[in-house]
């Protein structure tokens, strides 16, 4: 029966090629522009290079501390070395943790030569090579010795290997930051500034201050981006960073250390771009819900609109199926599918669309929800999997599938209203 439906539905489309073509195309564009979205907010939310630990990492980005005496003036920023050396590790539900200055621009020079080269370079612990999966061309990261000892290595990326030495085989080899040698202790695969977390050019072992005076603040100027062993314990190690800080608030005379709700998912993370108040995440969401219902709900009235006027000269059709005992649901069924072929079409188109606004705009679009993003560290490039993936492709049937039933169930309905003598007299 569904066999004899898409046969039915294809003899229609080409006997009505106009219809079929608007119909295509404005469902194309509609679902052009929802994929363009999820694409977009899959590279910021979703598992790819080299940030594939997002579902089970939680992020502390900003904190602030104040007088217990109940001033209303505070200080903000990062967050301090004490709380990566001595406040958080030994948690029961932490892994690993993650700690990073904001990746800064530098001058770097190839050892014998005169050559100058302005690179993005990133202070990171041991524990970032953990957290962050980054895929090595050559060589392996700098450990946590090196880091205790202060050694002058450093992991660069494939494209700072070839502008320096014009290949990625280059372990061992130095070159110069502000005129001392560094050796080269890894290479690896470029990461786009899309993923601003990890990306640089390269990355410097962050050395603990030895002589760091500790105060009751821990305000500081790391980022930590802290891994439980499993998705299904991310909550468990949340309530342990929680209570960690509130111990260490009970101990302390005249400041408070406010997390700021935090540590959050690496999604909610995103949103925190203010380091003075916790974001509106209800208001974030809506408005992105908003844009979404949009881009859904606007083409589908146009899209509902012609199918009305399409079914109105099918009502003589559907009332001689009524007469040989088709059933409304029969009926119903038959026009969904006949429906869906039309919008499969369209989604086919959409998605082709879609690739094309993201590659071809993709220097400046990923950075539309996300300020993070450092378009003078190198503009954001795509990867295969950012784009070919199963929820990208996940998304496109469910927007075909909401665009299908939203369009064309309420004009068939209202079709269906009338009985059998009213539709076959209908404009006789």
């Amino acid at each position: 029966m569904i066999l004899n439906y898409f046969r039915q539905a294809w003899t229609l489309v080409r006997q009505h090629k106009l219809f079929t073509s608007i119909y295509v195309v404005g469902t194309g564009l509609s679902i052009a522009l929802v994929m363009t979205l999820f694409i977009i907010f899959y590279v910021k939310f979703g598992p790819v290079y080299p940030e594939y630990n997002r579902d089970r990492t939680l992020v502390i980005k900003y904190m602030q501390y104040y007088p217990k005496s109940g001033e209303k003036n505070f200080r903000s920023g990062g967050v301090s070395q004490y709380v990566m050396t001595d406040l958080l590790p030994g948690l029961p539900h932490l892994e690993t943790i993650a700690a990073m200055e904001k990746a800064q621009q530098i001058q770097v020079g190839v050892t014998g030569s005169n050559q100058v080269f302005k690179v993005f370079s990133m202070k990171v612990n041991a524990g970032f090579w953990k957290v962050f999966t980054f895929h090595f061309l050559s060589g392996k990261p700098f450990t946590e010795a090196d880091t205790e000892a202060a050694a002058r290595v450093v992991v660069i990326s494939e494209s700072m290997a070839r502008r320096l030495f014009s290949t990625v085989a280059v372990t061992g080899r130095d070159f110069l930051i502000k005129g001392r040698k560094y050796r080269v202790c890894g290479v690896v695969q470029d990461v786009s500034s899309a993923t601003p977390a990890s990306a640089a050019d390269m990355w410097l072992p962050f050395v603990v201050d030895k002589s760091f005076t500790f105060d009751e603040g821990l305000r500081g100027g790391l980022s930590l981006y802290l891994t439980a062993p499993s998705k299904a314990e991310k909550e468990a190690l949340k309530a342990e960073v929680q209570e960690a800080f509130h111990k260490f608030n009970t101990s302390t005379k005249e400041y408070v250390n406010d997390l700021m709700e935090q540590p959050d998912d690496y999604w909610k993370s995103t949103f925190r771009t203010d380091s003075s108040k916790v974001p509106d995440w209800k208001g974030q969401l809506r408005v992105l819900a908003y844009i979404l219902l949009a881009l859904l709900f606007i083409p589908a009235v146009n899209l509902g609109g012609m199918i009305s006027s399409r079914m109105d000269t099918r009502i003589a059709e559907l009332g001689i199926r009524k007469a040989y005992g088709a059933t409304n649901a029969t009926l119903v069924r038959q026009v969904l599918t006949e429906n869906f072929l039309l919008t499969f079409m369209g989604g086919i188109v959409g998605l082709i669309v879609s690739y094309l606004i993201v590659v071809m705009t993709g220097n400046w679009i990923l950075t539309l929800f996300d300020d993070r993003i450092n378009m003078s560290l190198n503009p954001p490039f795509l990867t295969f999997e950012m784009l070919f993936n199963p929820y990208v492709f996940g998304t496109a049937f469910v927007v075909c599938l909401l665009l299908n039933v939203i369009s064309a169930l309420v004009p068939t309905l209202l079709a269906l209203r009338n009985n059998i003598v009213q539709s076959l007299h209908h404009k006789r």
